[in-house]
Formats: C-alpha cells, sequence, structure tokens
C-alpha cells in the first residue's frame, strides 16, 4: 500500500520516491492478539525494493523467535500459536503449502540445540528455552548477522517514528549492542549503567503489549534504545554520530 508521507524518502535506502509503500514498524504479523483494536501500528517510508527485502528477514526471523515465547504471557498471547502452524504440516491448505511447512521443519532442526550444548558462537537472546517431553531445555540458535539486520530495521523505524530523523552510515550509525549471551557480548555491569541512564532520563513507548520501548538521546544527538518484544527479547542498539568517533 502506498502513502504520502512528510518527506518522501525511503528511511532504509534513503533514495527519494514519489511513492512509497508503509513498512510497519514492528512487523504486522508480530503483534500479539493481545493488542487492542485502536492501537495504532506505527509505519514508517520504505520503497518497495527495502519492504520486499526487509519482509522476508523478518520472516525468518519470526520463524526463529516466535517459538520461543511463552503461551501464557499476555504479552505474546497467540505468537508461538501462529508460529507453530508454520511447521505443522497438519494444518496445511493444499500440497503446495505442505510442502512449505515441511521446508520449515528441516531448515530449523539444524538450529535446535539442547541448552547445555549451545555453540559458542550463538546468539541466543534468550530465547528459545522450552522443555520437551524428556524434560530437556531447549534453545533455537539465532545468527548475530540475522537479528542484528532486524535490530537496525526497528531502529531505524524508531528514530523515523520519534525524531523525524534518518539515519545516513556516513554521518549517523548503529551500534547493536550484544546483552552478555553469546560472542562479543556487553558486560552485565554496562548494561546495568545502560538502565540506569534510561530510568534517569529516558522516554517510555509502547506499540501495545508486544511491544515495549526505553529510549534517550544525549546533548550529543545519540540515541540509545531498549526494545522488548513479548515480553522476552531485547533489542539494544544506539545511533551516534560519526564525527564523535575516532577510528
Amino acid at each position: 500500500m502506498t502513502k504520502k508521507f512528510s518527506n518522501q524518502y525511503c528511511i532504509y535506502c534513503l533514495k527519494y520516491f514519489d511513492d512509497l509503500t508503509k513498512d510497519h514498524i514492528f512487523p504486522e504479523s508480530w503483534y500479539p492478539n493481545s493488542t487492542p483494536n485502536n492501537k495504532e501500528k506505527w509505519v514508517a517510508p520504505a520503497c518497495f525494493d527495502c519492504n520486499n527485502k526487509l519482509g522476508k528477514i523478518e520472516e525468518e526471523t519470526y520463524k526463529k523467535l516466535a517459538i520461543s515465547v511463552t503461551k501464557n504471557d499476555i504479552a505474546a498471547s497467540g505468537v508461538s500459536e501462529k508460529a507453530s502452524r508454520l511447521y505443522n504440516p497438519n494444518t496445511a491448505k493444499d500440497k503446495k503449502s505442505k510442502t512449505r511447512k515441511i521446508s520449515n521443519i528441516k531448515k530449523i532442526i539444524p538450529d535446535v540445540y539442547p541448552a547445555d550444548k549451545i555453540p559458542i558462537n550463538a546468539f541466543m537472546k534468550n530465547c528459545g528455552l522450552k522443555e520437551n517431553e524428556l524434560n530437556q531445555k531447549l534453545a533455537v540458535n539465532i545468527s548475530f548477522e540475522l537479528l542484528d539486520s532486524f535490530a537496525e530495521k526497528i531502529i531505524r523505524g524508531l528514530e523515523f517514528k520519534f525524531r523525524d530523523k534518518l539515519i545516513n552510515q556516513e554521518h549517523r550509525k548503529i551500534d547493536i549492542i550484544h546483552p552478555p549471551i553469546g560472542i562479543d557480548q556487553i558486560a552485565p555491569n554496562e548494561i546495568k549503567e545502560l538502565n540506569n541512564i534510561l530510568n534517569q532520563d529516558g522516554a517510555k513507548a509502547d506499540c501495545g503489549p508486544g511491544f515495549k520501548i526505553r529510549y534517550v538521546v544525549d546533548i550529543y544527538n545519540t540515541s540509545l534504545y531498549h526494545i522488548i518484544i513479548w515480553g522476552k527479547i531485547e533489542i539494544w542498539g544506539n545511533v551516534y554520530n560519526t564525527s564523535l568517533r575516532t577510528k
């Protein structure tokens, strides 16, 4: 669907277009059943190509994250049920749909591990902890590349929503901050420090029970974001001016 925005630039490729699509900052299919009907679902301007490309990233991310949430959590109401239908061949309406669901199963099996045997390079992000009939805890492996791409997409949208700003890599850049899970992790005391900054000076917003945001902007025009999806998945990131950092 096309829409006219205050500026006609795609927030991802930064090019001008006479017609832009509405990209949901939080994917529309990710909203839990507990979302009020009158709750605004935030959108940002995106060209057709970027919207299509990001849609594929959202789909792959959803397939891994959504199967790991708690069913009885209001922030994730209906999410795991919707995700399970992506893998259950018995819910297929036709042969093509059944083939696609079987393919989804084959793709995710190599990324499921016993929680006590998580690969050192896995990015678990507090996800995937469940108990099966053997009373084992399982975890879903999610690559940094996939989840960081999704996180950057969200932060670009929030910068547009809250600050009406675009992120040009030459002048402003996004850093995704990895909590103390997996490689390249930030120390727990640093997370505490970031939490203190947000608690003291940050603003809060939400897009329904499934999406909670805290953010703050400092005197150097640096933005810090903490996003919680479905009450479980955390995204930390900041947007900074490249001129303020030396090589």
